[in-house]
Order: C-alpha cells, then structure tokens, then sequence
C-alpha cells in the first residue's frame, strides 16, 4: 500500500515534492537582499506560497532575527521584520 501525500482532487503543483531547504535558502536569500522584509513582502517578492512558514524555522535555527512590527500594505496589519542573524552574516563573509 502505497501512502500519498495529496488528494486526488488536488491540483498537479500540490502533487510535487516538498523541498523545505529549498524555500528556507530562497528565504535566506530574499532577506539578505531586503534586510527587514516582512512576510507578505517576502511572499510579494519571491512569489512562492507559503513561504512565511520557513522563517519561524530559520528563526529556530539561529539563522534569522525576527524585528519590528511594521505595516504591510498588502493586508493593512502589522507583521514582524526579519533580518539575517549577527552570526549568519559573518559566516558569509
């Protein structure tokens, strides 16, 4: 028997795999560009659904910091700021 991770009503984008160190890298990628880009401003720019979701794990790993509040405009409400963490960036440099 044969487990699958969807429904087969879902649509064929919910059938491929999930890569979760793909999206934390494209995260840590966009944040580095845009130091104290919010959630949905992350979601605006690198057009990926769901993506807010790895930051709480970057943030669990010592990757990332979460900042100030700050109004996105996409909803009108408030969201964290995030940057790369003090450590992270002298690793890259």
């Amino acid at each position: 028997m044969v487990l699958q991770s969807y429904r087969t009503t879902d649509p064929e984008t919910s059938r491929q795999p999930f890569d979760r160190e793909k999206l934390q890298t494209v995260a840590l990628k966009a944040i580095a560009a845009y130091p104290g880009i919010t959630a949905g401003e992350l979601g605006d720019l690198t057009r990926v659904d769901g993506i807010w979701k790895r930051l709480p794990e970057l943030e669990r790993k010592g990757f990332l910091v979460r900042g100030t509040p700050r109004l996105y405009q996409g909803t009108g409400r408030y969201q964290a700021s995030w940057t790369i963490a003090q450590r992270q960036l002298q690793l890259e440099v």
